[in-house]
This record gives structure tokens, C-alpha cells and sequence, in this order.
């Protein structure tokens, strides 16, 4: 078994090399199938080691989520920065061209936001919870203020929108989610009516939202 990483800098990696492990069984392995115990094995280090890092298994996967978070906020000021938000259909086009590459490109960040107010919030330390959500909360207060460098909105009405985006996108999600079996058994029947196609859903959903939205 592997020792427990001491300094700062092994602590860290070593926290980055579990969230990439969890990451890893996450996309071939449902949630509730998961063993912090199966992820230790994997890792070859104790289960002791793991619950050093990560006091529960939700406050992992809770740390999962905020890393693809932030690398989400980097991606939207590198398009930001790109094309500049000039006007309110300026960030129309940065929300669905950043949208379809969630869709498109991070089934890991959707799954993960899709579980997060029902799952992942839920059995973590209140105080270290609040510690991730605040430094996420600065780099999106960055992300916004660039949005609203020309004034094209403000900084209330980006923060809505956002909101309401992953609102959709969870709502989106849970309706186009079946267990296993239940799929199954829509298919064997031939029940096509009760399937949902996520993207389409999700797209569409989102662009109605935005059109109907006045500054």
C-alpha cells in the first residue's frame, strides 16, 4: 500500500490523482455503485488514506464537481475573450456555443450537476462545503464582471441566467435519466414515447429561455 503524502504539494497531488481516479470510474460506473473502498483498490492505498482527503463520499465527488466547474469558468473568459459581449445577443451565443460543449464534450460535469443539489450537497462538512462554493464564487464573480466590461448587462442578470442554465440542465437531465432496468424494459416494450433525448431537450430549452428573457 501506498504512503500517506505528507508534504503540501504531495497532499495536493495526491487529491488531484484521487478526484482523476473517481473521475475515471464515474464515466463507466454508476454513482450508487461506487465503494470508496473499490476507488481505495484502485488507487492502492487504504481506505484510511482516502477518508484523510475526503471525509465521505459525497464531499469527493461534491470536490469533483467543483474542479470541472472551474475549469468551465475558464473556458467561458477564454471565449469570452475571444468574442467580447457587445451585446445581449453576444452572450446568447457565448451561453448556447458554451452549452453545446457541455453537452457535447463533459458528460462529466453534466452528470455531476445533475446529482448535485439531491446527492453531492448532502453528508459534507458544512464549513468546507461553503470554503469550495466561496472560491467558485470569486472566479465567477471574474467571469462575470468581463461579461459586463461594454455594459451589455449587468451583473444581476447574468447571475440569473446562469442560475436559471442550471436549473435547465438539471431538470433536463433527471427527465432523460432511467435506471438500467427500467430502460430495458422501455425498450423491449417498444415504449419510444417515454424516451428523451437530453441534447435536444437541453438545447432547446435553454434557447427558448433565452429568447424569451428581457434586459
Amino acid at each position: 500500500m501506498a504512503k500517506r503524502a505528507m508534504t503540501d504539494e504531495a497532499k495536493a497531488l495526491k487529491v488531484q490523482a484521487i478526484l482523476d481516479q473517481a473521475a475515471e470510474m464515474f464515466i463507466s460506473t454508476e454513482y450508487n455503485q461506487i465503494k470508496m473502498s473499490d476507488l481505495a483498490k484502485e488507487m492502492n492505498v487504504s481506505k484510511g488514506i482516502l477518508f484523510f482527503y475526503f471525509k465521505t463520499k459525497e464531499a469527493l465527488f461534491f470536490s469533483l464537481l467543483c474542479r470541472e466547474y472551474e475549469k468551465r469558468l475558464v473556458r467561458l473568459m477564454e471565449l469570452i475573450r475571444e468574442t467580447p459581449i457587445k451585446s445581449f445577443g453576444d452572450f446568447k451565443r457565448l451561453i448556447m456555443t458554451e452549452l453545446i460543449e457541455l453537452v457535447d464534450h463533459n458528460p462529466l460535469y453534466i452528470r455531476l450537476e445533475a446529482m448535485r443539489s439531491a446527492v453531492l450537497e448532502k453528508n459534507i462538512d458544512a464549513e468546507w462545503m461553503l470554503k469550495l462554493k466561496t472560491d467558485l464564487y470569486f472566479k465567477m464573480m471574474e467571469m462575470t464582471t468581463l461579461i459586463c466590461e461594454n455594459s451589455a448587462l449587468t451583473k444581476d442578470e447574468v447571475m440569473d441566467i446562469f442560475h436559471a442554465q442550471a436549473s435547465i440542465i438539471i431538470g433536463c437531465k433527471l427527465s432523460a435519466s432511467y435506471p438500467l432496468e427500467l430502460v430495458e424494459l422501455i425498450e423491449a416494450k417498444g415504449l419510444d414515447g417515454f424516451t428523451r433525448d437530453f441534447r435536444a431537450d437541453v438545447l432547446a430549452t435553454m434557447q427558448r429561455y433565452l429568447d424569451g428573457y428581457t434586459t
